[in-house]
């Protein structure tokens, strides 16, 4: 049970992260961050990033390992992946290295490599006296994808798999864009698999994204469904659209992906007392520019720029600032 003191302080963060800002058209659909937000909110009952980061201190509490699978984006507009996703998985893989002595797996798939390494490369520098973040990269297609989660599975015994900005497919199998654009399975990595192995063998399972089209929000699919833009409709004509099916015990919706494992990061910085555990705006920006510098583009206008989402360095690094004045008062 989450001390009231913590529920308050999410309730402040959850707020901060499901700030809407997105041009009124020409971008990211917006209208509905929201009304999906209070879909995933009436599930669970209390906020958000307080209730992933209380499970999170439950299953790493003796250490471990922990898997947060990210990257998204496919060509011919995200080659390389976007970044969105990328950051967040760096920012929470600090957290908990920090917090919980954790060993943390990123997993991902090969085009979207250079981004997720770029963003760790700057944690493991940071904490050099910590076991370094290792990235694991999934094969196309499903068979050799169903082969290398069994075998992450097999090998690192996770206490806790998240997924930031990560798709999972519709009740048809496909995964979806936001915008309805419906991709090729054998042209992605099937990284979701793991949300599936985990909840078999009773590991902790966190989804967070931005559309419903990500892994998570299968345990929302139908509500989420009916405040999505159209529908959720499928561009190529699947009867239930882009929400994905697959699920997990926590399902964060935020503004942002990466804003809701920076939600995260500050509600554990709060319950463990530990100010140090939310990272710095001037660290986001070097996150933002170093998956740049790999090859990864803003998710919204498809752009080499140092922005995620349509909005510009300056919106994440006054984000990152903002969290870390909740977190201050809140100590």
């Amino acid at each position: 049970m989450a001390r009231p003191e913590d529920q308050i302080t999410g309730e402040r963060i959850d707020r901060l992260m499901t700030v809407e800002i997105r041009r009124l058209s020409g971008g990211l659909p917006p209208g509905f961050v929201v009304p999906m937000y209070d879909v995933c909110r009436a599930h669970h009952g209390e906020p958000l990033s307080s209730l992933a980061a209380g499970r999170l201190r439950e299953a790493l509490a003796g250490g471990g390992t922990a898997v947060i699978a990210t990257g998204c984006g496919v060509p011919p507009n995200m080659p390389l992946g976007e970044t969105d996703g990328p950051v967040g998985a760096a920012v929470l893989a600090r957290a908990l290295m920090l917090g919980f002595g954790a060993r943390v797996l990123l997993a991902t798939e090969e085009r979207h490599a250079g981004a997720v390494r770029a963003a760790a490369a700057l944690v493991n520098d940071e904490l050099a006296g910590h076991p370094p973040i290792v990235t694991a990269c999934f094969p196309l297609g499903l068979e050799p994808g169903r082969a290398a989660a069994e075998a992450l599975m097999r090998e690192h015994r996770p206490a806790a798999v998240v997924f930031i900005e990560r798709d999972g497919p519709s009740l048809e199998g496909f995964c979806h864009g936001v915008r309805g654009d419906c991709r090729r399975m054998e042209d992605v990595g099937h990284v979701y698999l793991l949300a599936g192995l985990a909840r078999e063998r009773g590991v902790l399972t966190i989804g967070i994204g931005d559309g419903g089209n990500e892994v998570g929000f299968g345990a929302v699919r139908e509500a989420i469904t009916a405040v999505h833009p159209y529908r959720g409709r499928c561009l190529a004509g699947h009867a239930s659209g882009v929400v994905t099916a697959i699920a997990t015990d926590v399902v964060v919706s935020a503004s942002v992906s990466n804003w809701g494992a920076y939600g995260i990061a500050a509600a554990l910085a709060v319950q463990l007392r530990r100010p140090e555990l939310l990272h710095s705006p001037e660290a986001e920006r070097r996150f933002i520019e170093a998956c740049v510098r790999a090859g990864a583009v803003d998710g919204a206008t498809f752009k080499a720029e140092n922005a995620v989402d349509g909005i510009e360095c300056l919106g994440h690094t006054s984000m990152v600032g903002l969290l870390g004045a909740i977190v201050a008062v809140s100590i």
